[in-house]
Parts: structure tokens; sequence; C-alpha cells
């Protein structure tokens, strides 16, 4: 295996392999100008990289892609077992930190979308089992648009989400109430949708209109749940507050597999989220806080 195939099946795109690969490349030269072998290259080597790179008028982003190449670097050379350690775990840039979720909705505000949200019509439905799958199973805009009806189990109460490019596949279980939506869903309304439309597709959510954008579906879901809860802003804010909750009540790995995210670091910008919460919690109700 070469870097290339190790890239591969990790799922990144042939675009994104190529820019990997060409900046690896200065990398790898500069260890030839210095006479260092990637093999034998210290965690102070990779620094004095990482300062080289900053002399030549790197900014932080780019520095930041440099270490996150050369990361994948070496979890190669690990997996292949030309190292035994990855010299650069604990190296990042100041600065570039990852934006941690935010604006999260409490497991009472996400249940009153669910049971408020209006049945009206076939798209009503719809939406109404769409919307079941986002506040009960965590799934974002990505994974709802390629679910196919093949990959319900109503008789299992199960739904199996397929991977994609950054997140892992999982099946995960459905709760009864929601079933009962999901099941007038296959059985009456996406049957009455595809007449109506005159559409054949294996998607399982369907629009009304002849754009097969899911996108579009769910805007107008979003408009609709803003009229009676205004403080939701996003479908994604849906998505990053369940998983919150996740991280909360169960460990990170369990919280990881729910999520479907390919790394566990993804995962872990949510057990920072918490600490902010607590931290605010402590500022707020401390005995000692002075007013």
């Amino acid at each position: 295996m070469n870097f290339n195939q190790y890239l591969e099946s990790r799922n990144y795109s042939i675009k994104t392999i190529e820019s990997y690969e060409k900046l690896l490349a200065k990398f790898l030269k500069w260890l030839k100008e210095e006479n260092l072998e990637a093999e034998r290259a210290t965690y102070n080597d990779i620094m004095a990289y990482i300062r080289y790179a900053t002399e030549r008028g790197g900014n932080k982003r780019y520095l930041q892609m440099q270490v996150t190449i050369i990361r994948h670097y070496y979890n190669y050379l690990v997996r292949i077992k030309k190292v035994k350690d990855n010299v650069t775990t604990n190296i990042n840039i100041k600065g570039t930190r990852r934006r941690l979720p935010h604006d999260i909705l409490n497991p009472d505000e996400l249940e009153q979308i669910y049971q408020n949200y209006p049945v009206n019509g076939i798209i009503g439905k719809r939406n109404k089992a769409m919307l079941g799958l986002m506040i009960y199973q965590g799934l974002g805009t990505e994974d709802l648009g390629r679910l196919e009806e093949a990959h319900l189990k109503l008789n299992e109460s199960k739904i199996y989400i397929p991977a994609r490019r950054r997140s892992n596949n999982r099946t995960l279980d459905l709760i009864p109430e929601q079933v009962k939506y999901l099941q007038e869903y296959i059985t009456k309304v996406r049957p009455l949708l595809l007449e109506l439309t005159d559409k054949e597709t294996h998607l399982l959510f369907t629009s009304w209109g002849s754009s097969e954008r899911f996108s579009n579906m769910q805007s107008v879901m979003l408009r609709n749940i803003k009229r009676y809860m205004p403080q939701v802003k996003s479908t994604e804010q849906i998505r990053m507050s369940v998983i919150a909750e996740w991280v909360k009540k169960t460990n990170l790995r369990e919280a990881q597999y729910l999520a479907g995210h390919r790394y566990v670091s993804s995962t872990e910008l949510y057990q920072q989220t918490n600490m902010e919460d607590l931290k605010k919690d402590v500022q707020a109700f401390h005995p000692f806080k002075t007013k």
C-alpha cells in the first residue's frame, strides 16, 4: 500500500488526495535537504519544519493543513509498520481551533420540535417522518438525502445509514412513535407522491415538485418549525444538539458510532461544548459569585 492508496482507503476524493500529495512533497523535499529520513524524524524535526514553513510566509491555516497532511503520512507509516508511533500526535497550530458546536437545544426543546410539527397533507406527513430521523437518530441533510427505502427495517424498528466520504455507516434503533409515521409514509404517502409527480426513485424521501434537491425539502420544514420555535436556526443545529446529548449520556465511542463520525476528534468537540456549558453554570450559580 502506498500513501495514495492509504488516502483512498480513508475515502478522500481524488482532488483532495492530489492536494495532499503536493503539500506532502514539500515536507519530503525539506527532509531530503536536511539529510533526514521520514522514518527517523522526531517531534523536534517536525517543529523545525513548521518554523521553516512559517519563515517562508505560511499563514496559520496553511500551517495547520501541513500538520494535518504530515499527521496522515505518519499514520500511514504506522499502518505499514515503518514507524511505531506518530510523532505529530500532539502538534497543533495555535489560533486554528475548530469551532465548537453552539446554540445547543436541550432535550425538551428537541421533543417540542417533533411533537408540535403540523401533520397537514402528504407533505406534512413526509416532513414528520424526516423530522423524526433528525430528532431521534441525529441524521443530517446529507444522510437523509441518500437514504433509500431498503434502508428502513420497520419490522425490526431499525434503520441503516450508509457511509459517506466523511462518515461511517451505522444501524440505529427507531422509537415506536416514529415507526408509526414511517410506516404510514412508506405504505401510503410515498407511493402517492410518486404517482402524483410521475417519478421513479429508490430514494426514501422525494419532493412534491420537479426538483430533487433535498435542501429544498428541508427549507420548507425549517420554515414551519421556526413558526412555533423561533430559536431553531438550522437543521445542523438540531443534529448538533442531538449529538451533544448523546455525549452527555453515553461514552465517547458510543456517541461517535451513533453520530457516524469517522474520527473521534469530531465527537470530542461536543465534550468541550459540555464543559463550556458547565463553566457558564458555575459562573451563574456559584454561591461565592459576586454581583
